[in-house]
Order: C-alpha cells, then structure tokens, then sequence
C-alpha cells in the first residue's frame, strides 16, 4: 500500500465510521447489558467512540450460535474449494479496505501509519489467502496394514474455538488466529483487546461480505476479565487461543484446568537478546536491524530484542552506531508517514515504562540515549527510544519485559557467555545472532533457546514457518506455517477391518 502525506490521513481519519456492536450469529448487537466502554486514541488521549461491552451471558449465547453452525456443519462440512473461495474474498476485502483499515487501526492502538499501511494491513490480507490455499492441502494418511485391516489416520476439526487478542498488533494477530481457525472448519468466538477493538469489528463485517456463514464467526469485545474469563471456564469450547501476557496466559490454563481441560493454546511475553559476535563486519546493518528489533511497534512487540549483548572489543564503535541509527527513527504524530515511533497504548501503561527507566537508572545503568515522555502538549503517551549502557544481567531491565522503546545493552568476552547471558531469562521467544562465521551460526542458532533464532538480520520468519516460544513465551501454540492449521484439528484413527 502506498504512503500518502500527513494531511492525507488526518482527513481520512475524520470521515471514519466506527462498528460499535458484537457479532453474534451474524447479527450486529448490543451487549446483553447494555453497557458501553470508551475507546481513545492513545496520540491525543481523546475519545473515539462508545462500544458495547460484552459479558459472559453473550459468550454462551456466542457459543450456542457457533455450536449449532458447527453441529449443522454449515461451514465445517463445506466443499473445501467453497471455504477456500470465502476466505480468499476476505482477503481481497481487506486489500480493498486497506486504507480504512491503517488509518482505523492507528488512531485506536497509536501504531505508526507508516507500519499498518506497509505491513499489519497487506499481511492480514495475505494471511487469509495463505491458509484459505492450506485448507485443502493437509492431507490425511494410512498406515501400512496387516492385510486384513485397512487403516486410516485423518483430522478433522475440533468445534468451537476461542481466541483472545492482544492490543499491539490488533488486526493482524485476528488473522493469525482466525485464518487457521477458520480454514480448518471450525467455528470461533473472539475477543479483541478493549484497548483495540475497532479493526477487527470491521473485519467482522468484511467477514459477513464475503460470505462467512451465520454464528461461523463471532466477536465480542469488552473485558478481559470477564470475557477472557468466562471463555477459559467454558464448559463447551474444545479450544482455546490466545496472545498476551504470561501472566493471563497461565490464569486461563487454570481456568481451562477447572473445568473441560479444553486445549489451551498460549503465545506470551518474551525478553529477546540480540547478539553480536566480534567477527561482524558490517556494524551498520547489524546496528541498522538491531535498533529496529527493539523500537519497531514502540517496542510493545513480545519478539522485541530489548537485550544487546555485544562482545567488548567492538561494543562501543557498535553503540555509537545504533545511537547514530536511532536517531533516525521519529517519534510523533502516528498519521505522519514520517514518523517510525508513535504512541504507547494507553496513558498507565506508559507510566508503568517510564518507571522501569528510572529503575534502570537506580539501579546503576548509563542512560545514554532517550529516556524521557515527550510530545506531552499532544494528550499523548509518547516514550522517546532510550538506550541503557553498563546493564548487568541482574538488573531489572534486563530479567522484566518492559514492553517499550527501551534496549539493555550488555557485554560478553567468549561465546559461551553469551549464550549464557541470552538463555537466563524465563522466556524464550526469539532471538538475533549476528556474526560472519558459518560454523559460529550453526553452533550458537542451535544453542539458544528460543522458538525462533534469526540471523545476521532481525526477523520472526514468514507466513510459512511456526510462530510460537520456548519456556514461559508459549505453551502448545504456533502461529503460521501449515502448524497452526494442524492445532485446531483434532486425530482420528479409523480402524476398518476387510
């Protein structure tokens, strides 16, 4: 999608009509109680609009609409070529909205325009076509028999599935859930974050054009303690997805524990490390990816790689060279192309940053880059990109993710070290590697722990490789890849005697 001008957008932003309702059973309601939440733009602190807030008697009226979709196998026992079909023309929709969609999805998470517009949005798009031509290439099998047996091994798929969302990446992580769940016949009730909602009701709508049948797909926004709650304690949904915190994460594994022990499917937090052996030569690319590992999305990114771990012969030629890089990338408006770093998504959570700063300060880090709020005449909750040298693994801002524009810069002598450094954490989401040796590669890629290890570049792979972390940044989840279609499948043995 091509950038337009500032003015551009604004004005876009201002003809914007806002869906406010749930989608139950293809129908846009109000909540069950009547009651409204505030959405606000986190650049300017001022309202947006009034959405209905759900509650856990619309979640199983949600799951009764979907169970009956299910059960009827409206969707589920539909030609594979026909749910292709639908789920491509959600895509195609979404490409035809895609300008409504960036400016929507920016003036309500504070994301960059200059990221949705060239990434969220076409992804979201080509998330949908990609597994919409999965559908029908997963393949069942048979094994050998004895000759008096025929075997079969086939998937079929698990029912009504449940997906919460985080609000950093609020569309595109819809169609990271909801493609896979989808093309593999199931039927969903999802839960945009409350900070984030507006963009995947819309999406809701771009579903019901394109031909997604009645109670196949449901929308709920409102709380997370109780929406969120009431999906984990369900009785009824054989599975449940969601992206977030490891803290949520771990409560909704109780509450799937408490009652049907539903599948739980979690991609949580993550404190990446970012190594740069001494061997590198080119220091203006690795310092170019490393800034833009930890800044990009503000650094509210769970694969952000807010620990530099440099080796000391090089570390202060490659400091100053991501100094140099950062300052690069503008904070401000989000509707200004112009601009890499927009706004933290709401004014506590901005807070809650801040106070890390000033921990890592306390606790004897060199601020050397940033470090401040900024742009405070705006209403906004603007962080500008801050750098910390002399970090110890110890200190606070190296073990907590921040979730935020804030990099640890730590130093190591050999690699054993390193790796050392960038394995003590409880996460183990992802993780960068730079060096010039191919052997250095292989050996250090296979000894961290991280469900994705980049190298010589900053990157969570594509659509076709599994998505999901290692330790406390997962638990039986990958998104992407022909994996994440396979997760919401359950195996069947068919055992048929000739």
């Amino acid at each position: 999608m091509e950038l337009k001008t500032h003015d551009y957008y604004k004005d876009h932003s201002k003809k914007l009509k806002f869906n406010t309702k749930a989608l139950i059973d293809g129908k846009f309601v109000e909540s069950s109680s009547g009651k409204k939440f505030i959405t606000v733009n986190p650049a300017t602190g001022e309202p947006i609009t009034e959405i209905t807030s759900c509650t856990r008697d619309d979640v199983y009226t949600a799951e009764k609409a979907a169970r009956k979709a299910f059960d009827d196998g409206r969707w589920a026992k539909m030609s594979p070529a026909d749910r292709k079909d639908i789920l491509i023309r959600l895509g195609d929709l979404i490409d035809q909205n895609g300008e409504e969609l960036a400016v929507m999805e920016t003036i309500d998470s504070g994301k960059p325009i200059y990221d949705n517009a060239q990434g969220d949005i076409p992804d979201t798009a080509m998330t949908f076509r990609w597994h919409a031509e999965a559908l029908d290439k997963l393949e069942d099998s048979m094994t050998s028999g004895d000759g008096e047996h025929v075997s079969m091994i086939v998937r079929e798929p698990l029912g009504v599935v449940g997906a919460i969302l985080p609000w950093n990446f609020p569309i595109q992580m819809a169609a990271w859930k909801l493609a896979p769940i989808l093309a593999s016949g199931n039927s969903a009730i999802v839960k945009p974050a409350k900070l984030t909602s507006l963009t995947t009701l819309r999406l809701g709508e771009l579903a019901m054009e394109a031909g997604i049948p009645d109670g196949v797909l449901n929308i709920l926004p409102g709380s997370g303690s109780e929406i969120g709650n009431a999906l984990g304690l369900h009785p009824e949904l054989e599975a449940l997805a969601f992206t977030g915190s490891t803290e949520v994460g771990k409560q909704l594994l109780e509450c799937a524990g408490k009652t049907n022990a539903k599948r739980v499917l979690l991609e949580m937090g993550g404190k990446n490390p970012c190594i740069i052996m001494p061997d590198v030569k080119d220091l203006d690319h690795a310092a170019e990816e490393a800034v833009n590992a930890v800044f990009w999305n503000m650094g509210e990114n769970c694969t952000s790689n807010s620990r530099l771990i440099v080796h000391e012969s090089i570390k202060d030629a490659f400091l100053e060279k991501v100094i140099e890089k950062a300052r690069e990338w503008e904070t401000g408006d989000p509707l200004d192309p112009a601009n890499r770093l927009g706004a933290l998504i709401e004014k506590s959570h901005m807070e809650t940053v801040l106070k890390y700063i000033e921990t890592g300060k306390a606790e004897g880090g060199k601020l050397v880059y940033g470090g401040s709020r900024i742009l405070e005449e705006s209403g906004g909750n603007f962080v500008e990109p801050t750098i910390f040298d002399g970090v110890t693994p110890d200190m606070t801002i190296a073990r907590e993710e921040i979730f935020g524009p804030v990099l640890a810069v730590m130093t190591f002598k050999a690699e054993e070290e390193a790796l050392r450094i960038a394995n003590d954490t409880q996460y183990g989401l992802q993780a960068s590697l730079f060096t010039d040796d191919l052997s250095t590669a292989h050996r250090m890629s296979r000894a961290l722990r991280a469900g994705t290890v980049s190298v010589n570049c900053y990157a969570e792979g594509d659509i076709g490789t599994p998505f999901g972390g290692f330790k406390q940044s997962g638990f039986f989840s990958r998104d992407n890849s022909l994996w994440a279609n396979r997760q919401y499948t359950e195996l069947k043995t068919i055992w048929m005697q000739i």
